[in-house]
């Protein structure tokens, strides 16, 4: 796989396009001159947004999938959903959207950023395993086995913000949409991430922690509360996720590496109308900065 261009994938909607392309800034530039193409899942977007997108990364490759959202089941936003929205189906259009010779893909989701090359993920060996991903901060594993009739395992359950994924075994397999049909008939609270934990329960692989560093395991109190196996502690930086409702755009959130989605921001075009949307001045921003250097979490290799 050297060499190879490297699909990775994002699902979202207009309102998101503006994370998202800070998420396409972020790993163009930690991609060390690597050749990307991305593959945009969305319910519509404008030939105009389109543009804007590609703008942030010229040099890469761009595939549009319209989803239409009446393929995708209702969207049930409970009281702990309500910081995602029914976007976070359309990852599981790859299965049948995703272009015929993409075999291997990175999902991100629109709310992270990439601080490392996502060559050395994409390289990962899945040992056979469909789908690659790091353990969740939040679910608990064992609920969710009993919740669903499903054997305890030691793998437990994985969080969906990030994924590698063996698009043949998922074709091979129609594995999401086992997922939608799971969706449509349980209902489930975390909606296609507990559809994609029942589908893959047991049979994914772990990756490095670094590659989906969620809130939880950094904010201090709150990583107190973990396992030490879900507590980050490595010396770089992967992929961040700003999990939860603390949004690194929101301006009461506080998360350690909010700085970087509005350095990675500024990069896109849309840093002006998403400053003005949440009030956040360039004065807010250079605070934010300082407050990382003197909050920041204690990494073995610091990362500015």
């Amino acid at each position: 796989m050297n060499g190879a261009t490297i699909d990775v994938a994002l699902g979202f909607d207009a309102h998101y396009a503006p994370h998202a392309a800070a998420v396409i800034a972020s790993a163009v530039r930690a991609g060390k001159g690597a050749r990307f193409r991305f593959i945009i899942l969305h319910p519509g977007m404008t030939d105009e947004m389109k543009r804007r997108l590609e703008s942030v990364a010229p040099g890469a490759t761009f595939v549009w999938r319209e989803i239409n959202p009446r393929d995708l089941p209702d969207f049930d936003q409970g009281a702990d959903l309500k910081h995602v929205n029914a976007s976070t189906y359309l990852r599981l259009g790859l299965e049948t959207l995703a272009p015929a010779d993409c075999h291997r893909v990175i999902y991100l989701d629109a709310d992270t950023v990439v601080f490392g090359d996502l060559a050395e993920l994409w390289r990962v060996d899945l040992a056979g395993a469909p789908i690659g991903a790091c353990p969740d901060t939040y679910v608990n594993e064992t609920d969710f086995a009993d919740r669903w009739g499903l054997p305890r395992v030691d793998a437990g359950y994985f969080n969906a913000g990030v994924l590698l994924i063996d698009m043949d075994r998922i074709r091979a397999e129609r594995a999401f949409s086992k997922c939608l049909q799971f969706i449509r008939e349980r209902r489930p609270v975390f909606a296609d991430q507990d559809a994609l934990n029942w589908v893959f329960w047991g049979r994914w692989r772990a990756l490095d922690l670094r590659w989906n560093v969620q809130r939880d395991m950094v904010i201090g109190s709150l990583a107190a509360m973990l396992p030490a196996a879900k507590r980050y502690s490595g010396d770089a930086l992967g992929v961040v996720h700003f999990t939860g409702k603390d949004k690194p755009w929101l301006r009461e959130a506080w998360h350690p590496w909010a700085w970087a989605y509005w350095k990675h921001l500024a990069r896109t075009g849309f840093l002006p109308e998403i400053a003005n949307r949440h009030a956040i001045s360039p004065l807010h921003r250079i605070r934010m900065y300082a407050r990382y250097w003197r909050r920041r979490p204690t990494l073995k290799r610091a990362m500015a």
